[in-house]
C-alpha cells in the first residue's frame, strides 16, 4: 500500500481516494467465519482526520506527502489471530506515512525480538513480562489499550468437573483428576512462554502449586503445545482437552471448535493489552516517535470505539473491550496519557516509597521534557542488589535504610548519597476486624498480642528492612517495659527467629524465620502481601512503617520513641540490637532514614539528578509529609553530591 509516494504534489482529497479504492482488497477475515471488515465502512466520510486526539491533547498532523517508512510491530497471536491489527492497519496507514510489519508470537518470544532490536513497538499482554522489560530500560510509554479475559474452556461434558469453580480450583481439580489417570481429563498448555502461558503460571500460583515440579511433565495430562493460540484451541478441540484461551481468539475460533466456555469469571482471568515503545539502543529518535504515534493512535477515542465494535456484528459481543478511564483507574494502568517520552528513568525503591514516588512521577513526566518516570519498587536489598549483582542501569536507587547504599554500593556502584526523609515503626490495625482494637494502645500492646488466637504480621525480615526493623521494635521494647519475655513469648515460641545477647549487644538470627503462620505470618512470595491481609481480616495487626499505615488509611498504636526508631536522639540505645541477614551480614539498630543516590552504572544520570533534585526540594517535601513521612530539609549528604542534584 504505497500509493502515497506516487502521487505527491496532488491535493489530499485526490490522494485519499486513490488510497482508498487501492486499500479496499486490504481486509483482515476471522477465523471461524466469513466476514470482511473494509478498511473504511460504508457511509464514513473519507476525508483524513487532521490530528489523532489523545486525552485532549491532539498529536501533529501527519504530512502524508513524505516517503513512508517501516514501523516493525511485534505481537501476541491473539491480536493476530482475532484479526483485531488486520482491522486497524488501513485506518492507520490511511492517515500516517507508515507502512505497519506485524510479526505474531507468544509474548515471551516478541519481548526478545524487541531486545534484539528487531521492533520497534511491542503489543502484549502479561503484566510480568512487560515489567521486567520496562525495568530493564528497553522500553517507554507503557500503554494499555484494550482489555478481555481469559476463559478455561473444554469439552461439554466437562469430564473434570470444573463447572461453577474459581480458576484456581478448577486448575487444582484438573491436575488431581489428570494425574490420577481420570478418563478425558488432558490439559494443553501454550507452553510458549507467551502471555497466556504466563497467565496459566500465575493461577498454578495462586492455587499454591509448584507449576515447575508439580505440572509440568508431571504426566501425560499435561501437554504442552508450544504454539500460538488458536492452534493450541485446535488441538484441545481435536483432544477432547481443556486450555485456557483469551475470549478473543475463542470466539473467533470457535466456530471451528468442539470446545465449550466453562470458566469465564474470577479476578486472576483479566486479561489486558499494553502497547510499548521500544528504546532502541543508541536511544535513536526516528523509530520512536513512530511506535509513539501508533500509541496514540491505539488511544484516541475514534480507535477505541473501533476495538468497542470490533466483532459484534459476527459475535454478539466484542472481542475486547476498550480501556476506559474508569476501568483504567481499576486497573491500576495507564491508559490515556499520550504517548511523548524518548527516555525511560528507572528509579529502584524501597516499596514504602511507592505511594510518594508515584505522586512525583506525574510532575517529573509533566515537567521534564522526553523523559518518562519508571519507579519499580521492593525490598531495600533487593533493589540495590539489582544494581550490584546483576549490573541492572537504574538511574536512581533509594533505600528505606540509608546506610545501605554506602555499605552495598560504595565505592563500586555509586560515590553520594542524599538522606532525605524518616519514618517510625508502629502497629497498625483493622478497626472492624482485629481483635482488641478498642483495648489496644501503646502501653499493652504487648499484652494484646500474646492472647490467644490474636495474630499479627511483618514483611520478610530476610529482605526488607521494615521486616527486620519490626523485630528490632520487639526486643527492645523488653527493656522499655521492664518485660525479658515479650520477644520469646512474641516471636521465639511462633518461629525459628533467635536471639543471643553479648557485650551488651543482642543479635536477631532473621535468617530463616520459619513463622507458624498462625500467630506469626510472613506472607511468602505470591502470597497477599500483609498489608492485604490486615485489610482483608486475615491478620489482626502488622508492624509497619507509620508512611504506610497513613497511606492505607489503618488506624496505628503510636510507639513510644525509644523502640519505634524513629528519634536520632536514641540512636545509642538502637545500635544495641542488630538483626543477623541470611549472607550472615548484620545491620545494626539506628534511626529509620531514608537515602537516595544515581548509580554509577545509570543510562541517564542527569534525569536520575533531577527526580532528587525534585525529591529533596520543596515539592518533594510536601509529598513526603502528606505521605507520612518526616523530611529532612534540607537533605544531608554523604561523600561528594553532584552540583545541582540536591533540591534547594
Amino acid at each position: 500500500m504505497n500509493h502515497l509516494s506516487l502521487i505527491a504534489g496532488t491535493g489530499l482529497l485526490a490522494i485519499l481516494l486513490v488510497l482508498f479504492t487501492g486499500v479496499a482488497g486490504c481486509t483482515g477475515s476471522i477465523p471461524g467465519g466469513d466476514v470482511t471488515t473494509p478498511p473504511i465502512a460504508s457511509g464514513q466520510a473519507t476525508a483524513a482526520p487532521t490530528g489523532i486526539t489523545t486525552g485532549g491533547v491532539t498529536a501533529i498532523p501527519t504530512n502524508l506527502t513524505r516517503p513512508r517508512t517501516d514501523l516493525l510491530i511485534a505481537t501476541t497471536t491473539s491480536l493476530d489471530d482475532t484479526g483485531l491489527l488486520d482491522y486497524l492497519t488501513p485506518f492507520y496507514e490511511a492517515t500516517h506515512p507508515v507502512n505497519l510489519k506485524i510479526t505474531s508470537q507468544g509474548t515471551g518470544k516478541a519481548i526478545e525480538l524487541a531486545k534484539r532490536g528487531d521492533a520497534d513497538l511491542l503489543l502484549v499482554h502479561s503484566p510480568s513480562l512487560e515489567t521486567a522489560f520496562m525495568e530493564g530500560g528497553y522500553g517507554v510509554n507503557r500503554r494499555s489499550f484494550a482489555y478481555n479475559y481469559f476463559v478455561i474452556v473444554g469439552p461439554e461434558s466437562d469430564p473434570a468437573g470444573i463447572r461453577g469453580l474459581t480458576p484456581e480450583e478448577a486448575f487444582t481439580k484438573l491436575m488431581k483428576d489428570g494425574k490420577a489417570g481420570n478418563r478425558g481429563v488432558v490439559f494443553v498448555s501454550r507452553g510458549d512462554n507467551s502471555g497466556t502461558h504466563s497467565a496459566e503460571k500465575t493461577i498454578w500460583g495462586k492455587a499454591k502449586v509448584n507449576y515447575a515440579t508439580d505440572v509440568q511433565k508431571s504426566g501425560a495430562w499435561y501437554v504442552e503445545a508450544g504454539k500460538g493460540m488458536g492452534e493450541t484451541l485446535q488441538m484441545a478441540s481435536e483432544m477432547g482437552a481443556y486450555t485456557l484461551s483469551d475470549e478473543g481468539t475463542f470466539l473467533a475460533y470457535r466456530g471451528n471448535l468442539k470446545l465449550t466456555p466453562l470458566i469465564t469469571e474470577g479476578a486472576s482471568l483479566l486479561n489486558i493489552y499494553s502497547a510499548i515503545a521500544v528504546v532502541p539502543e543508541g536511544n535513536a529518535t526516528a523509530s520512536l516517535e513512530a511506535a509513539n504515534q501508533y500509541i496514540d493512535f491505539l488511544l484516541s477515542a475514534d480507535t477505541q470505539e473501533k476495538i468497542a465494535g470490533f466483532g459484534k456484528e459476527q459475535y454478539g459481543k466484542g472481542l475486547f473491550s476498550p480501556m476506559t478511564a474508569e476501568k483504567a483507574k481499576e486497573f491500576g494502568v495507564d491508559g490515556s496519557t499520550p504517548a511523548t517520552a524518548i527516555k525511560p528513568v528507572l528509579v529502584y525503591a524501597a516499596g514504602s516509597l511507592a505511594s510518594p514516588f508515584a505522586t512525583l512521577k506525574r510532575s517529573f513526566d509533566a515537567n521534564t521534557t522526553g523523559a518518562e518516570l519508571g519507579i519499580y519498587t521492593g525490598a531495600s536489598v533487593t533493589q540495590i542488589e539489582k544494581v550490584t549483582k546483576t549490573n541492572a542501569k537504574a538511574d536512581v536507587v533509594a533505600s528505606a535504610d540509608a546506610f545501605l547504599i554506602p555499605k552495598l554500593m560504595f565505592p563500586n556502584n555509586a560515590s553520594w548519597m542524599l538522606s532525605f526523609a524518616r519514618n517510625a515503626m508502629v502497629l497498625a490495625y483493622n478497626n472492624s476486624t482485629s481483635d482488641y482494637a478498642t483495648e489496644i494502645n501503646a502501653g499493652n500492646w504487648y499484652e494484646i498480642l500474646d492472647r490467644d488466637g490474636v495474630s499479627y504480621a511483618t514483611s520478610d525480615p530476610t529482605t526488607d528492612p521494615g521486616g527486620y526493623r519490626s523485630y528490632m521494635v520487639i526486643k527492645l521494647a523488653e527493656k522499655f517495659y521492664g518485660k525479658n519475655t515479650i520477644f520469646q513469648h512474641l516471636v521465639g515460641d511462633h518461629s525459628k527467629i533467635t536471639c543471643t545477647t553479648a557485650n551488651d549487644r543482642t543479635t536477631i538470627d532473621v535468617s530463616k524465620p520459619t513463622p507458624d503462620g498462625v500467630t506469626l505470618v510472613i506472607p511468602r512470595t505470591g502470597d497477599p502481601s500483609y498489608t492485604d491481609q490486615l485489610r482483608s481480616g486475615k491478620v489482626d495487626y502488622v508492624f509497619t512503617y507509620r508512611s504506610n499505615a497513613v497511606q492505607n488509611g489503618f488506624n496505628y498504636i503510636t510507639l513510644p520513641p525509644e523502640i519505634d526508631l524513629s528519634d536520632p536522639a536514641h540512636e545509642a540505645e538502637y545500635a544495641k540490637v542488630e538483626v543477623k541477614r541470611p549472607d550472615g551480614s548484620t545491620e545494626a539498630g539506628m534511626p529509620i532514614i531514608y537515602g537516595i543516590t544515581v548509580p554509577s552504572v545509570a543510562k541517564n544520570p542527569e534525569l536520575g539528578q533531577a527526580f532528587v533534585r525534585l525529591l529533596t526540594g520543596p515539592e518533594g517535601a510536601a509529598v513526603l509529609e502528606a505521605e507520612g513521612f518526616i523530611p529532612i530539609t534540607p537533605s544531608v549528604a554523604t561523600g561528594t553530591v553532584p552540583a545541582g542534584a540536591a533540591g534547594a
